[in-house]
């Protein structure tokens, strides 16, 4: 009998062409599906948090952006490259989700193995290197660039920083306000009265929300004209007034200059503040002085409202009227408002030039400037709770009352009104803690970072606050699920189906042989 026409050839045939289509469809299905979910971005996501998907507040923010604005997003390698990796694959699903929901955004990739000449203007531009793990934000000439970890909270305390968290929203979200904004204001930072630099987290803030951030010496440089902010972290001398036979220069006025024309001053105390005559007598104007025994800082315990045992990493307790609290109200909005601490803090009053004034039981300073149609006010942002104790000189000064809490953070306000009848403002912020804007009173488990951002935006710096959460992980690695139990998961998933595809073989053709 010829074999080719037996009853086991033709089974055989049957099966074989069966096992052919099946291997096909599963191979054309996987395609079919690889490309959906690439295209659409479907992907598991493996994180103790939600850091793949775009926030309600991301979303909000970016649509304040006006749509005439094209914002290109570059990643300076092959898109394969950019998904090889746990990390990388986190900035990339942001951006897609960003261009996915606005159409004014456009994800681009560039190889600079093979083009290399493609990013030599933004590194002439930036002064930043540019490797394949960086990501070029860009809209019309204004640009920033970013490398790999700056998408990430690190934990910089040890030898080998680790990662505590994914910031990649915040960094794409405030890049791209930044880059479609109309100008970049400047921030200008004093370097010539013994400043200490400050913590990274403030200028890294500072960047974020838009600013470029410049140093300036006072006594020989002047004050660039798109300035907004000019910061003063912990001086140890005092500015320059005009004095026979010592200064020709006055840093003094040129301060006073800058603060006539809508500009803002952010200075930062502690208690090892020495007395700083001019610098003070100029704050005292805007309403702000430090408050002293003698020349010796008050040094504020609170061992009720403490987040250490010793009582000085205290909790500031929100102001709830005034303009000092504008900067807070969102804050205080929310259903369970983060701290604001304020560590090693000294403490700020009023200062004698001012009257208190009282509207409604709120108080207030007021002082009527020598200018037509100017006047200033100062209010507080954060105080002191009841029970708050001052020390100076080792000795108990002062304790804080209902009534007269002290104060943490003074906002001085400047009205002025124009020939034109509109009126310009100005403003100086005062914080009485420098530990205020180290990395840790920064996290998000505290709201010294947004405080910092909404008080910007209510002094007219910024356009719209970014206060957006970096995304802490459960552990200090990026990718929650090990080598190791990734191969077993690998492992599984090949040989299960095998092996139940392998027994249900060998049981039809049990059955088949018996029929």
């Amino acid at each position: 009998m010829n074999f080719l026409h037996t009853k086991k050839f033709r089974h055989g045939s049957v099966s074989l062409a069966l096992v052919v289509v099946i291997i096909a469809a599963v191979i054309l299905l996987n395609a079919i599906f690889s490309t959906i979910v690439e295209k659409n971005q479907w992907y598991l996501d493996m994180t103790p948090e939600p850091v793949f998907t775009l926030s309600e507040k991301a979303k909000s923010l970016l649509t304040q952006v006006d749509e005439s604005h094209e914002v290109t997003i570059t990643f300076c390698d092959a898109k394969d490259a950019w998904m090889a990796s746990a990390a990388q694959m986190e900035v990339l699903k942001t951006a897609l989700d960003i261009e996915a929901d606005f159409d004014n955004v456009k994800v681009e990739f560039i190889d600079i193995f093979i083009n290399p000449s493609a990013v030599n203007d933004y590194k002439v531009r930036t002064g930043k290197d540019i490797s394949p793990s960086t990501v070029i934000i860009k809209s019309g000439t204004e640009v920033r660039v970013h490398s790999l970890d700056e998408f990430f909270m690190l934990d910089s305390s040890s030898t080998s920083p680790t990662v505590k968290g994914y910031d990649g929203e915040y960094r794409f979200v405030s890049s791209i306000l930044a880059v479609t904004r109309a100008e970049a204001p400047v921030l200008c930072v004093t370097n010539n009265h013994g400043e200490e630099l400050p913590d990274p987290s403030l200028l890294n803030l500072m960047e974020g929300l838009g600013f470029e951030v410049q140093t300036i010496d006072l006594s020989k440089d002047e004050i660039p004209e798109d300035c907004r902010l000019i910061l003063v972290f912990d001086p140890q001398t005092d500015f320059l007034e005009k004095q026979d036979g010592i200064s020709d220069v006055s840093e003094i006025d040129k301060l006073e200059k800058f603060l006539y024309n809508s500009n803002s001053l952010l200075v930062f105390f502690d208690p090892e503040t020495p007395v700083l005559p001019n610098l003070e007598q100029l704050l005292a104007e805007w309403g702000i002085s430090i408050s002293r025994q003698d020349d010796d800082n008050y040094m504020i315990q609170d061992l009720n409202n403490s987040l250490t045992t010793n009582g000085f990493t205290i909790k500031g307790n929100y102001e709830t009227e005034g303009t000092g609290a504008d900067i807070t109200a969102q804050l205080r909005e929310d259903r369970y408002p983060k701290p604001v601490v304020f560590p090693n803090a000294t403490a700020l009053e009023f200062s004698s030039l001012y009257t208190v004034r009282q509207d409604s039981g709120y108080k207030y300073g007021y002082y009527s400037t020598s200018g037509a149609n100017t006047y200033r006010c100062c209010y507080k942002v954060f105080t002191s709770y009841e029970g708050a104790v001052a020390n100076a000189a080792g000795e108990e000064i002062k304790t804080s009352t209902a009534e007269d809490p002290f104060s943490y953070m003074l906002l001085g306000c400047q009205t002025r009104g124009n020939a034109d009848g509109t009126r310009t403002n100005s403003y100086v912020l005062a914080v009485s803690s420098t530990s205020f804007v180290t990395e840790g009173a920064m996290s998000t488990s505290y709201g010294n970072n947004a405080v910092l951002s909404y008080a910007c935006n209510t002094m007219g710096t910024l356009v719209v606050p970014v206060d957006i959460d970096c995304k802490y992980y459960a552990n200090s690695e990026i990718a929650t699920i090990t080598s190791k139990a990734a191969n077993q998961f690998t492992v599984i998933l090949t040989v299960v189906p095998t092996a139940i595809v392998f027994i249900a073989g060998i049981y039809v053709m049990v059955r088949r042989k018996y029929a």
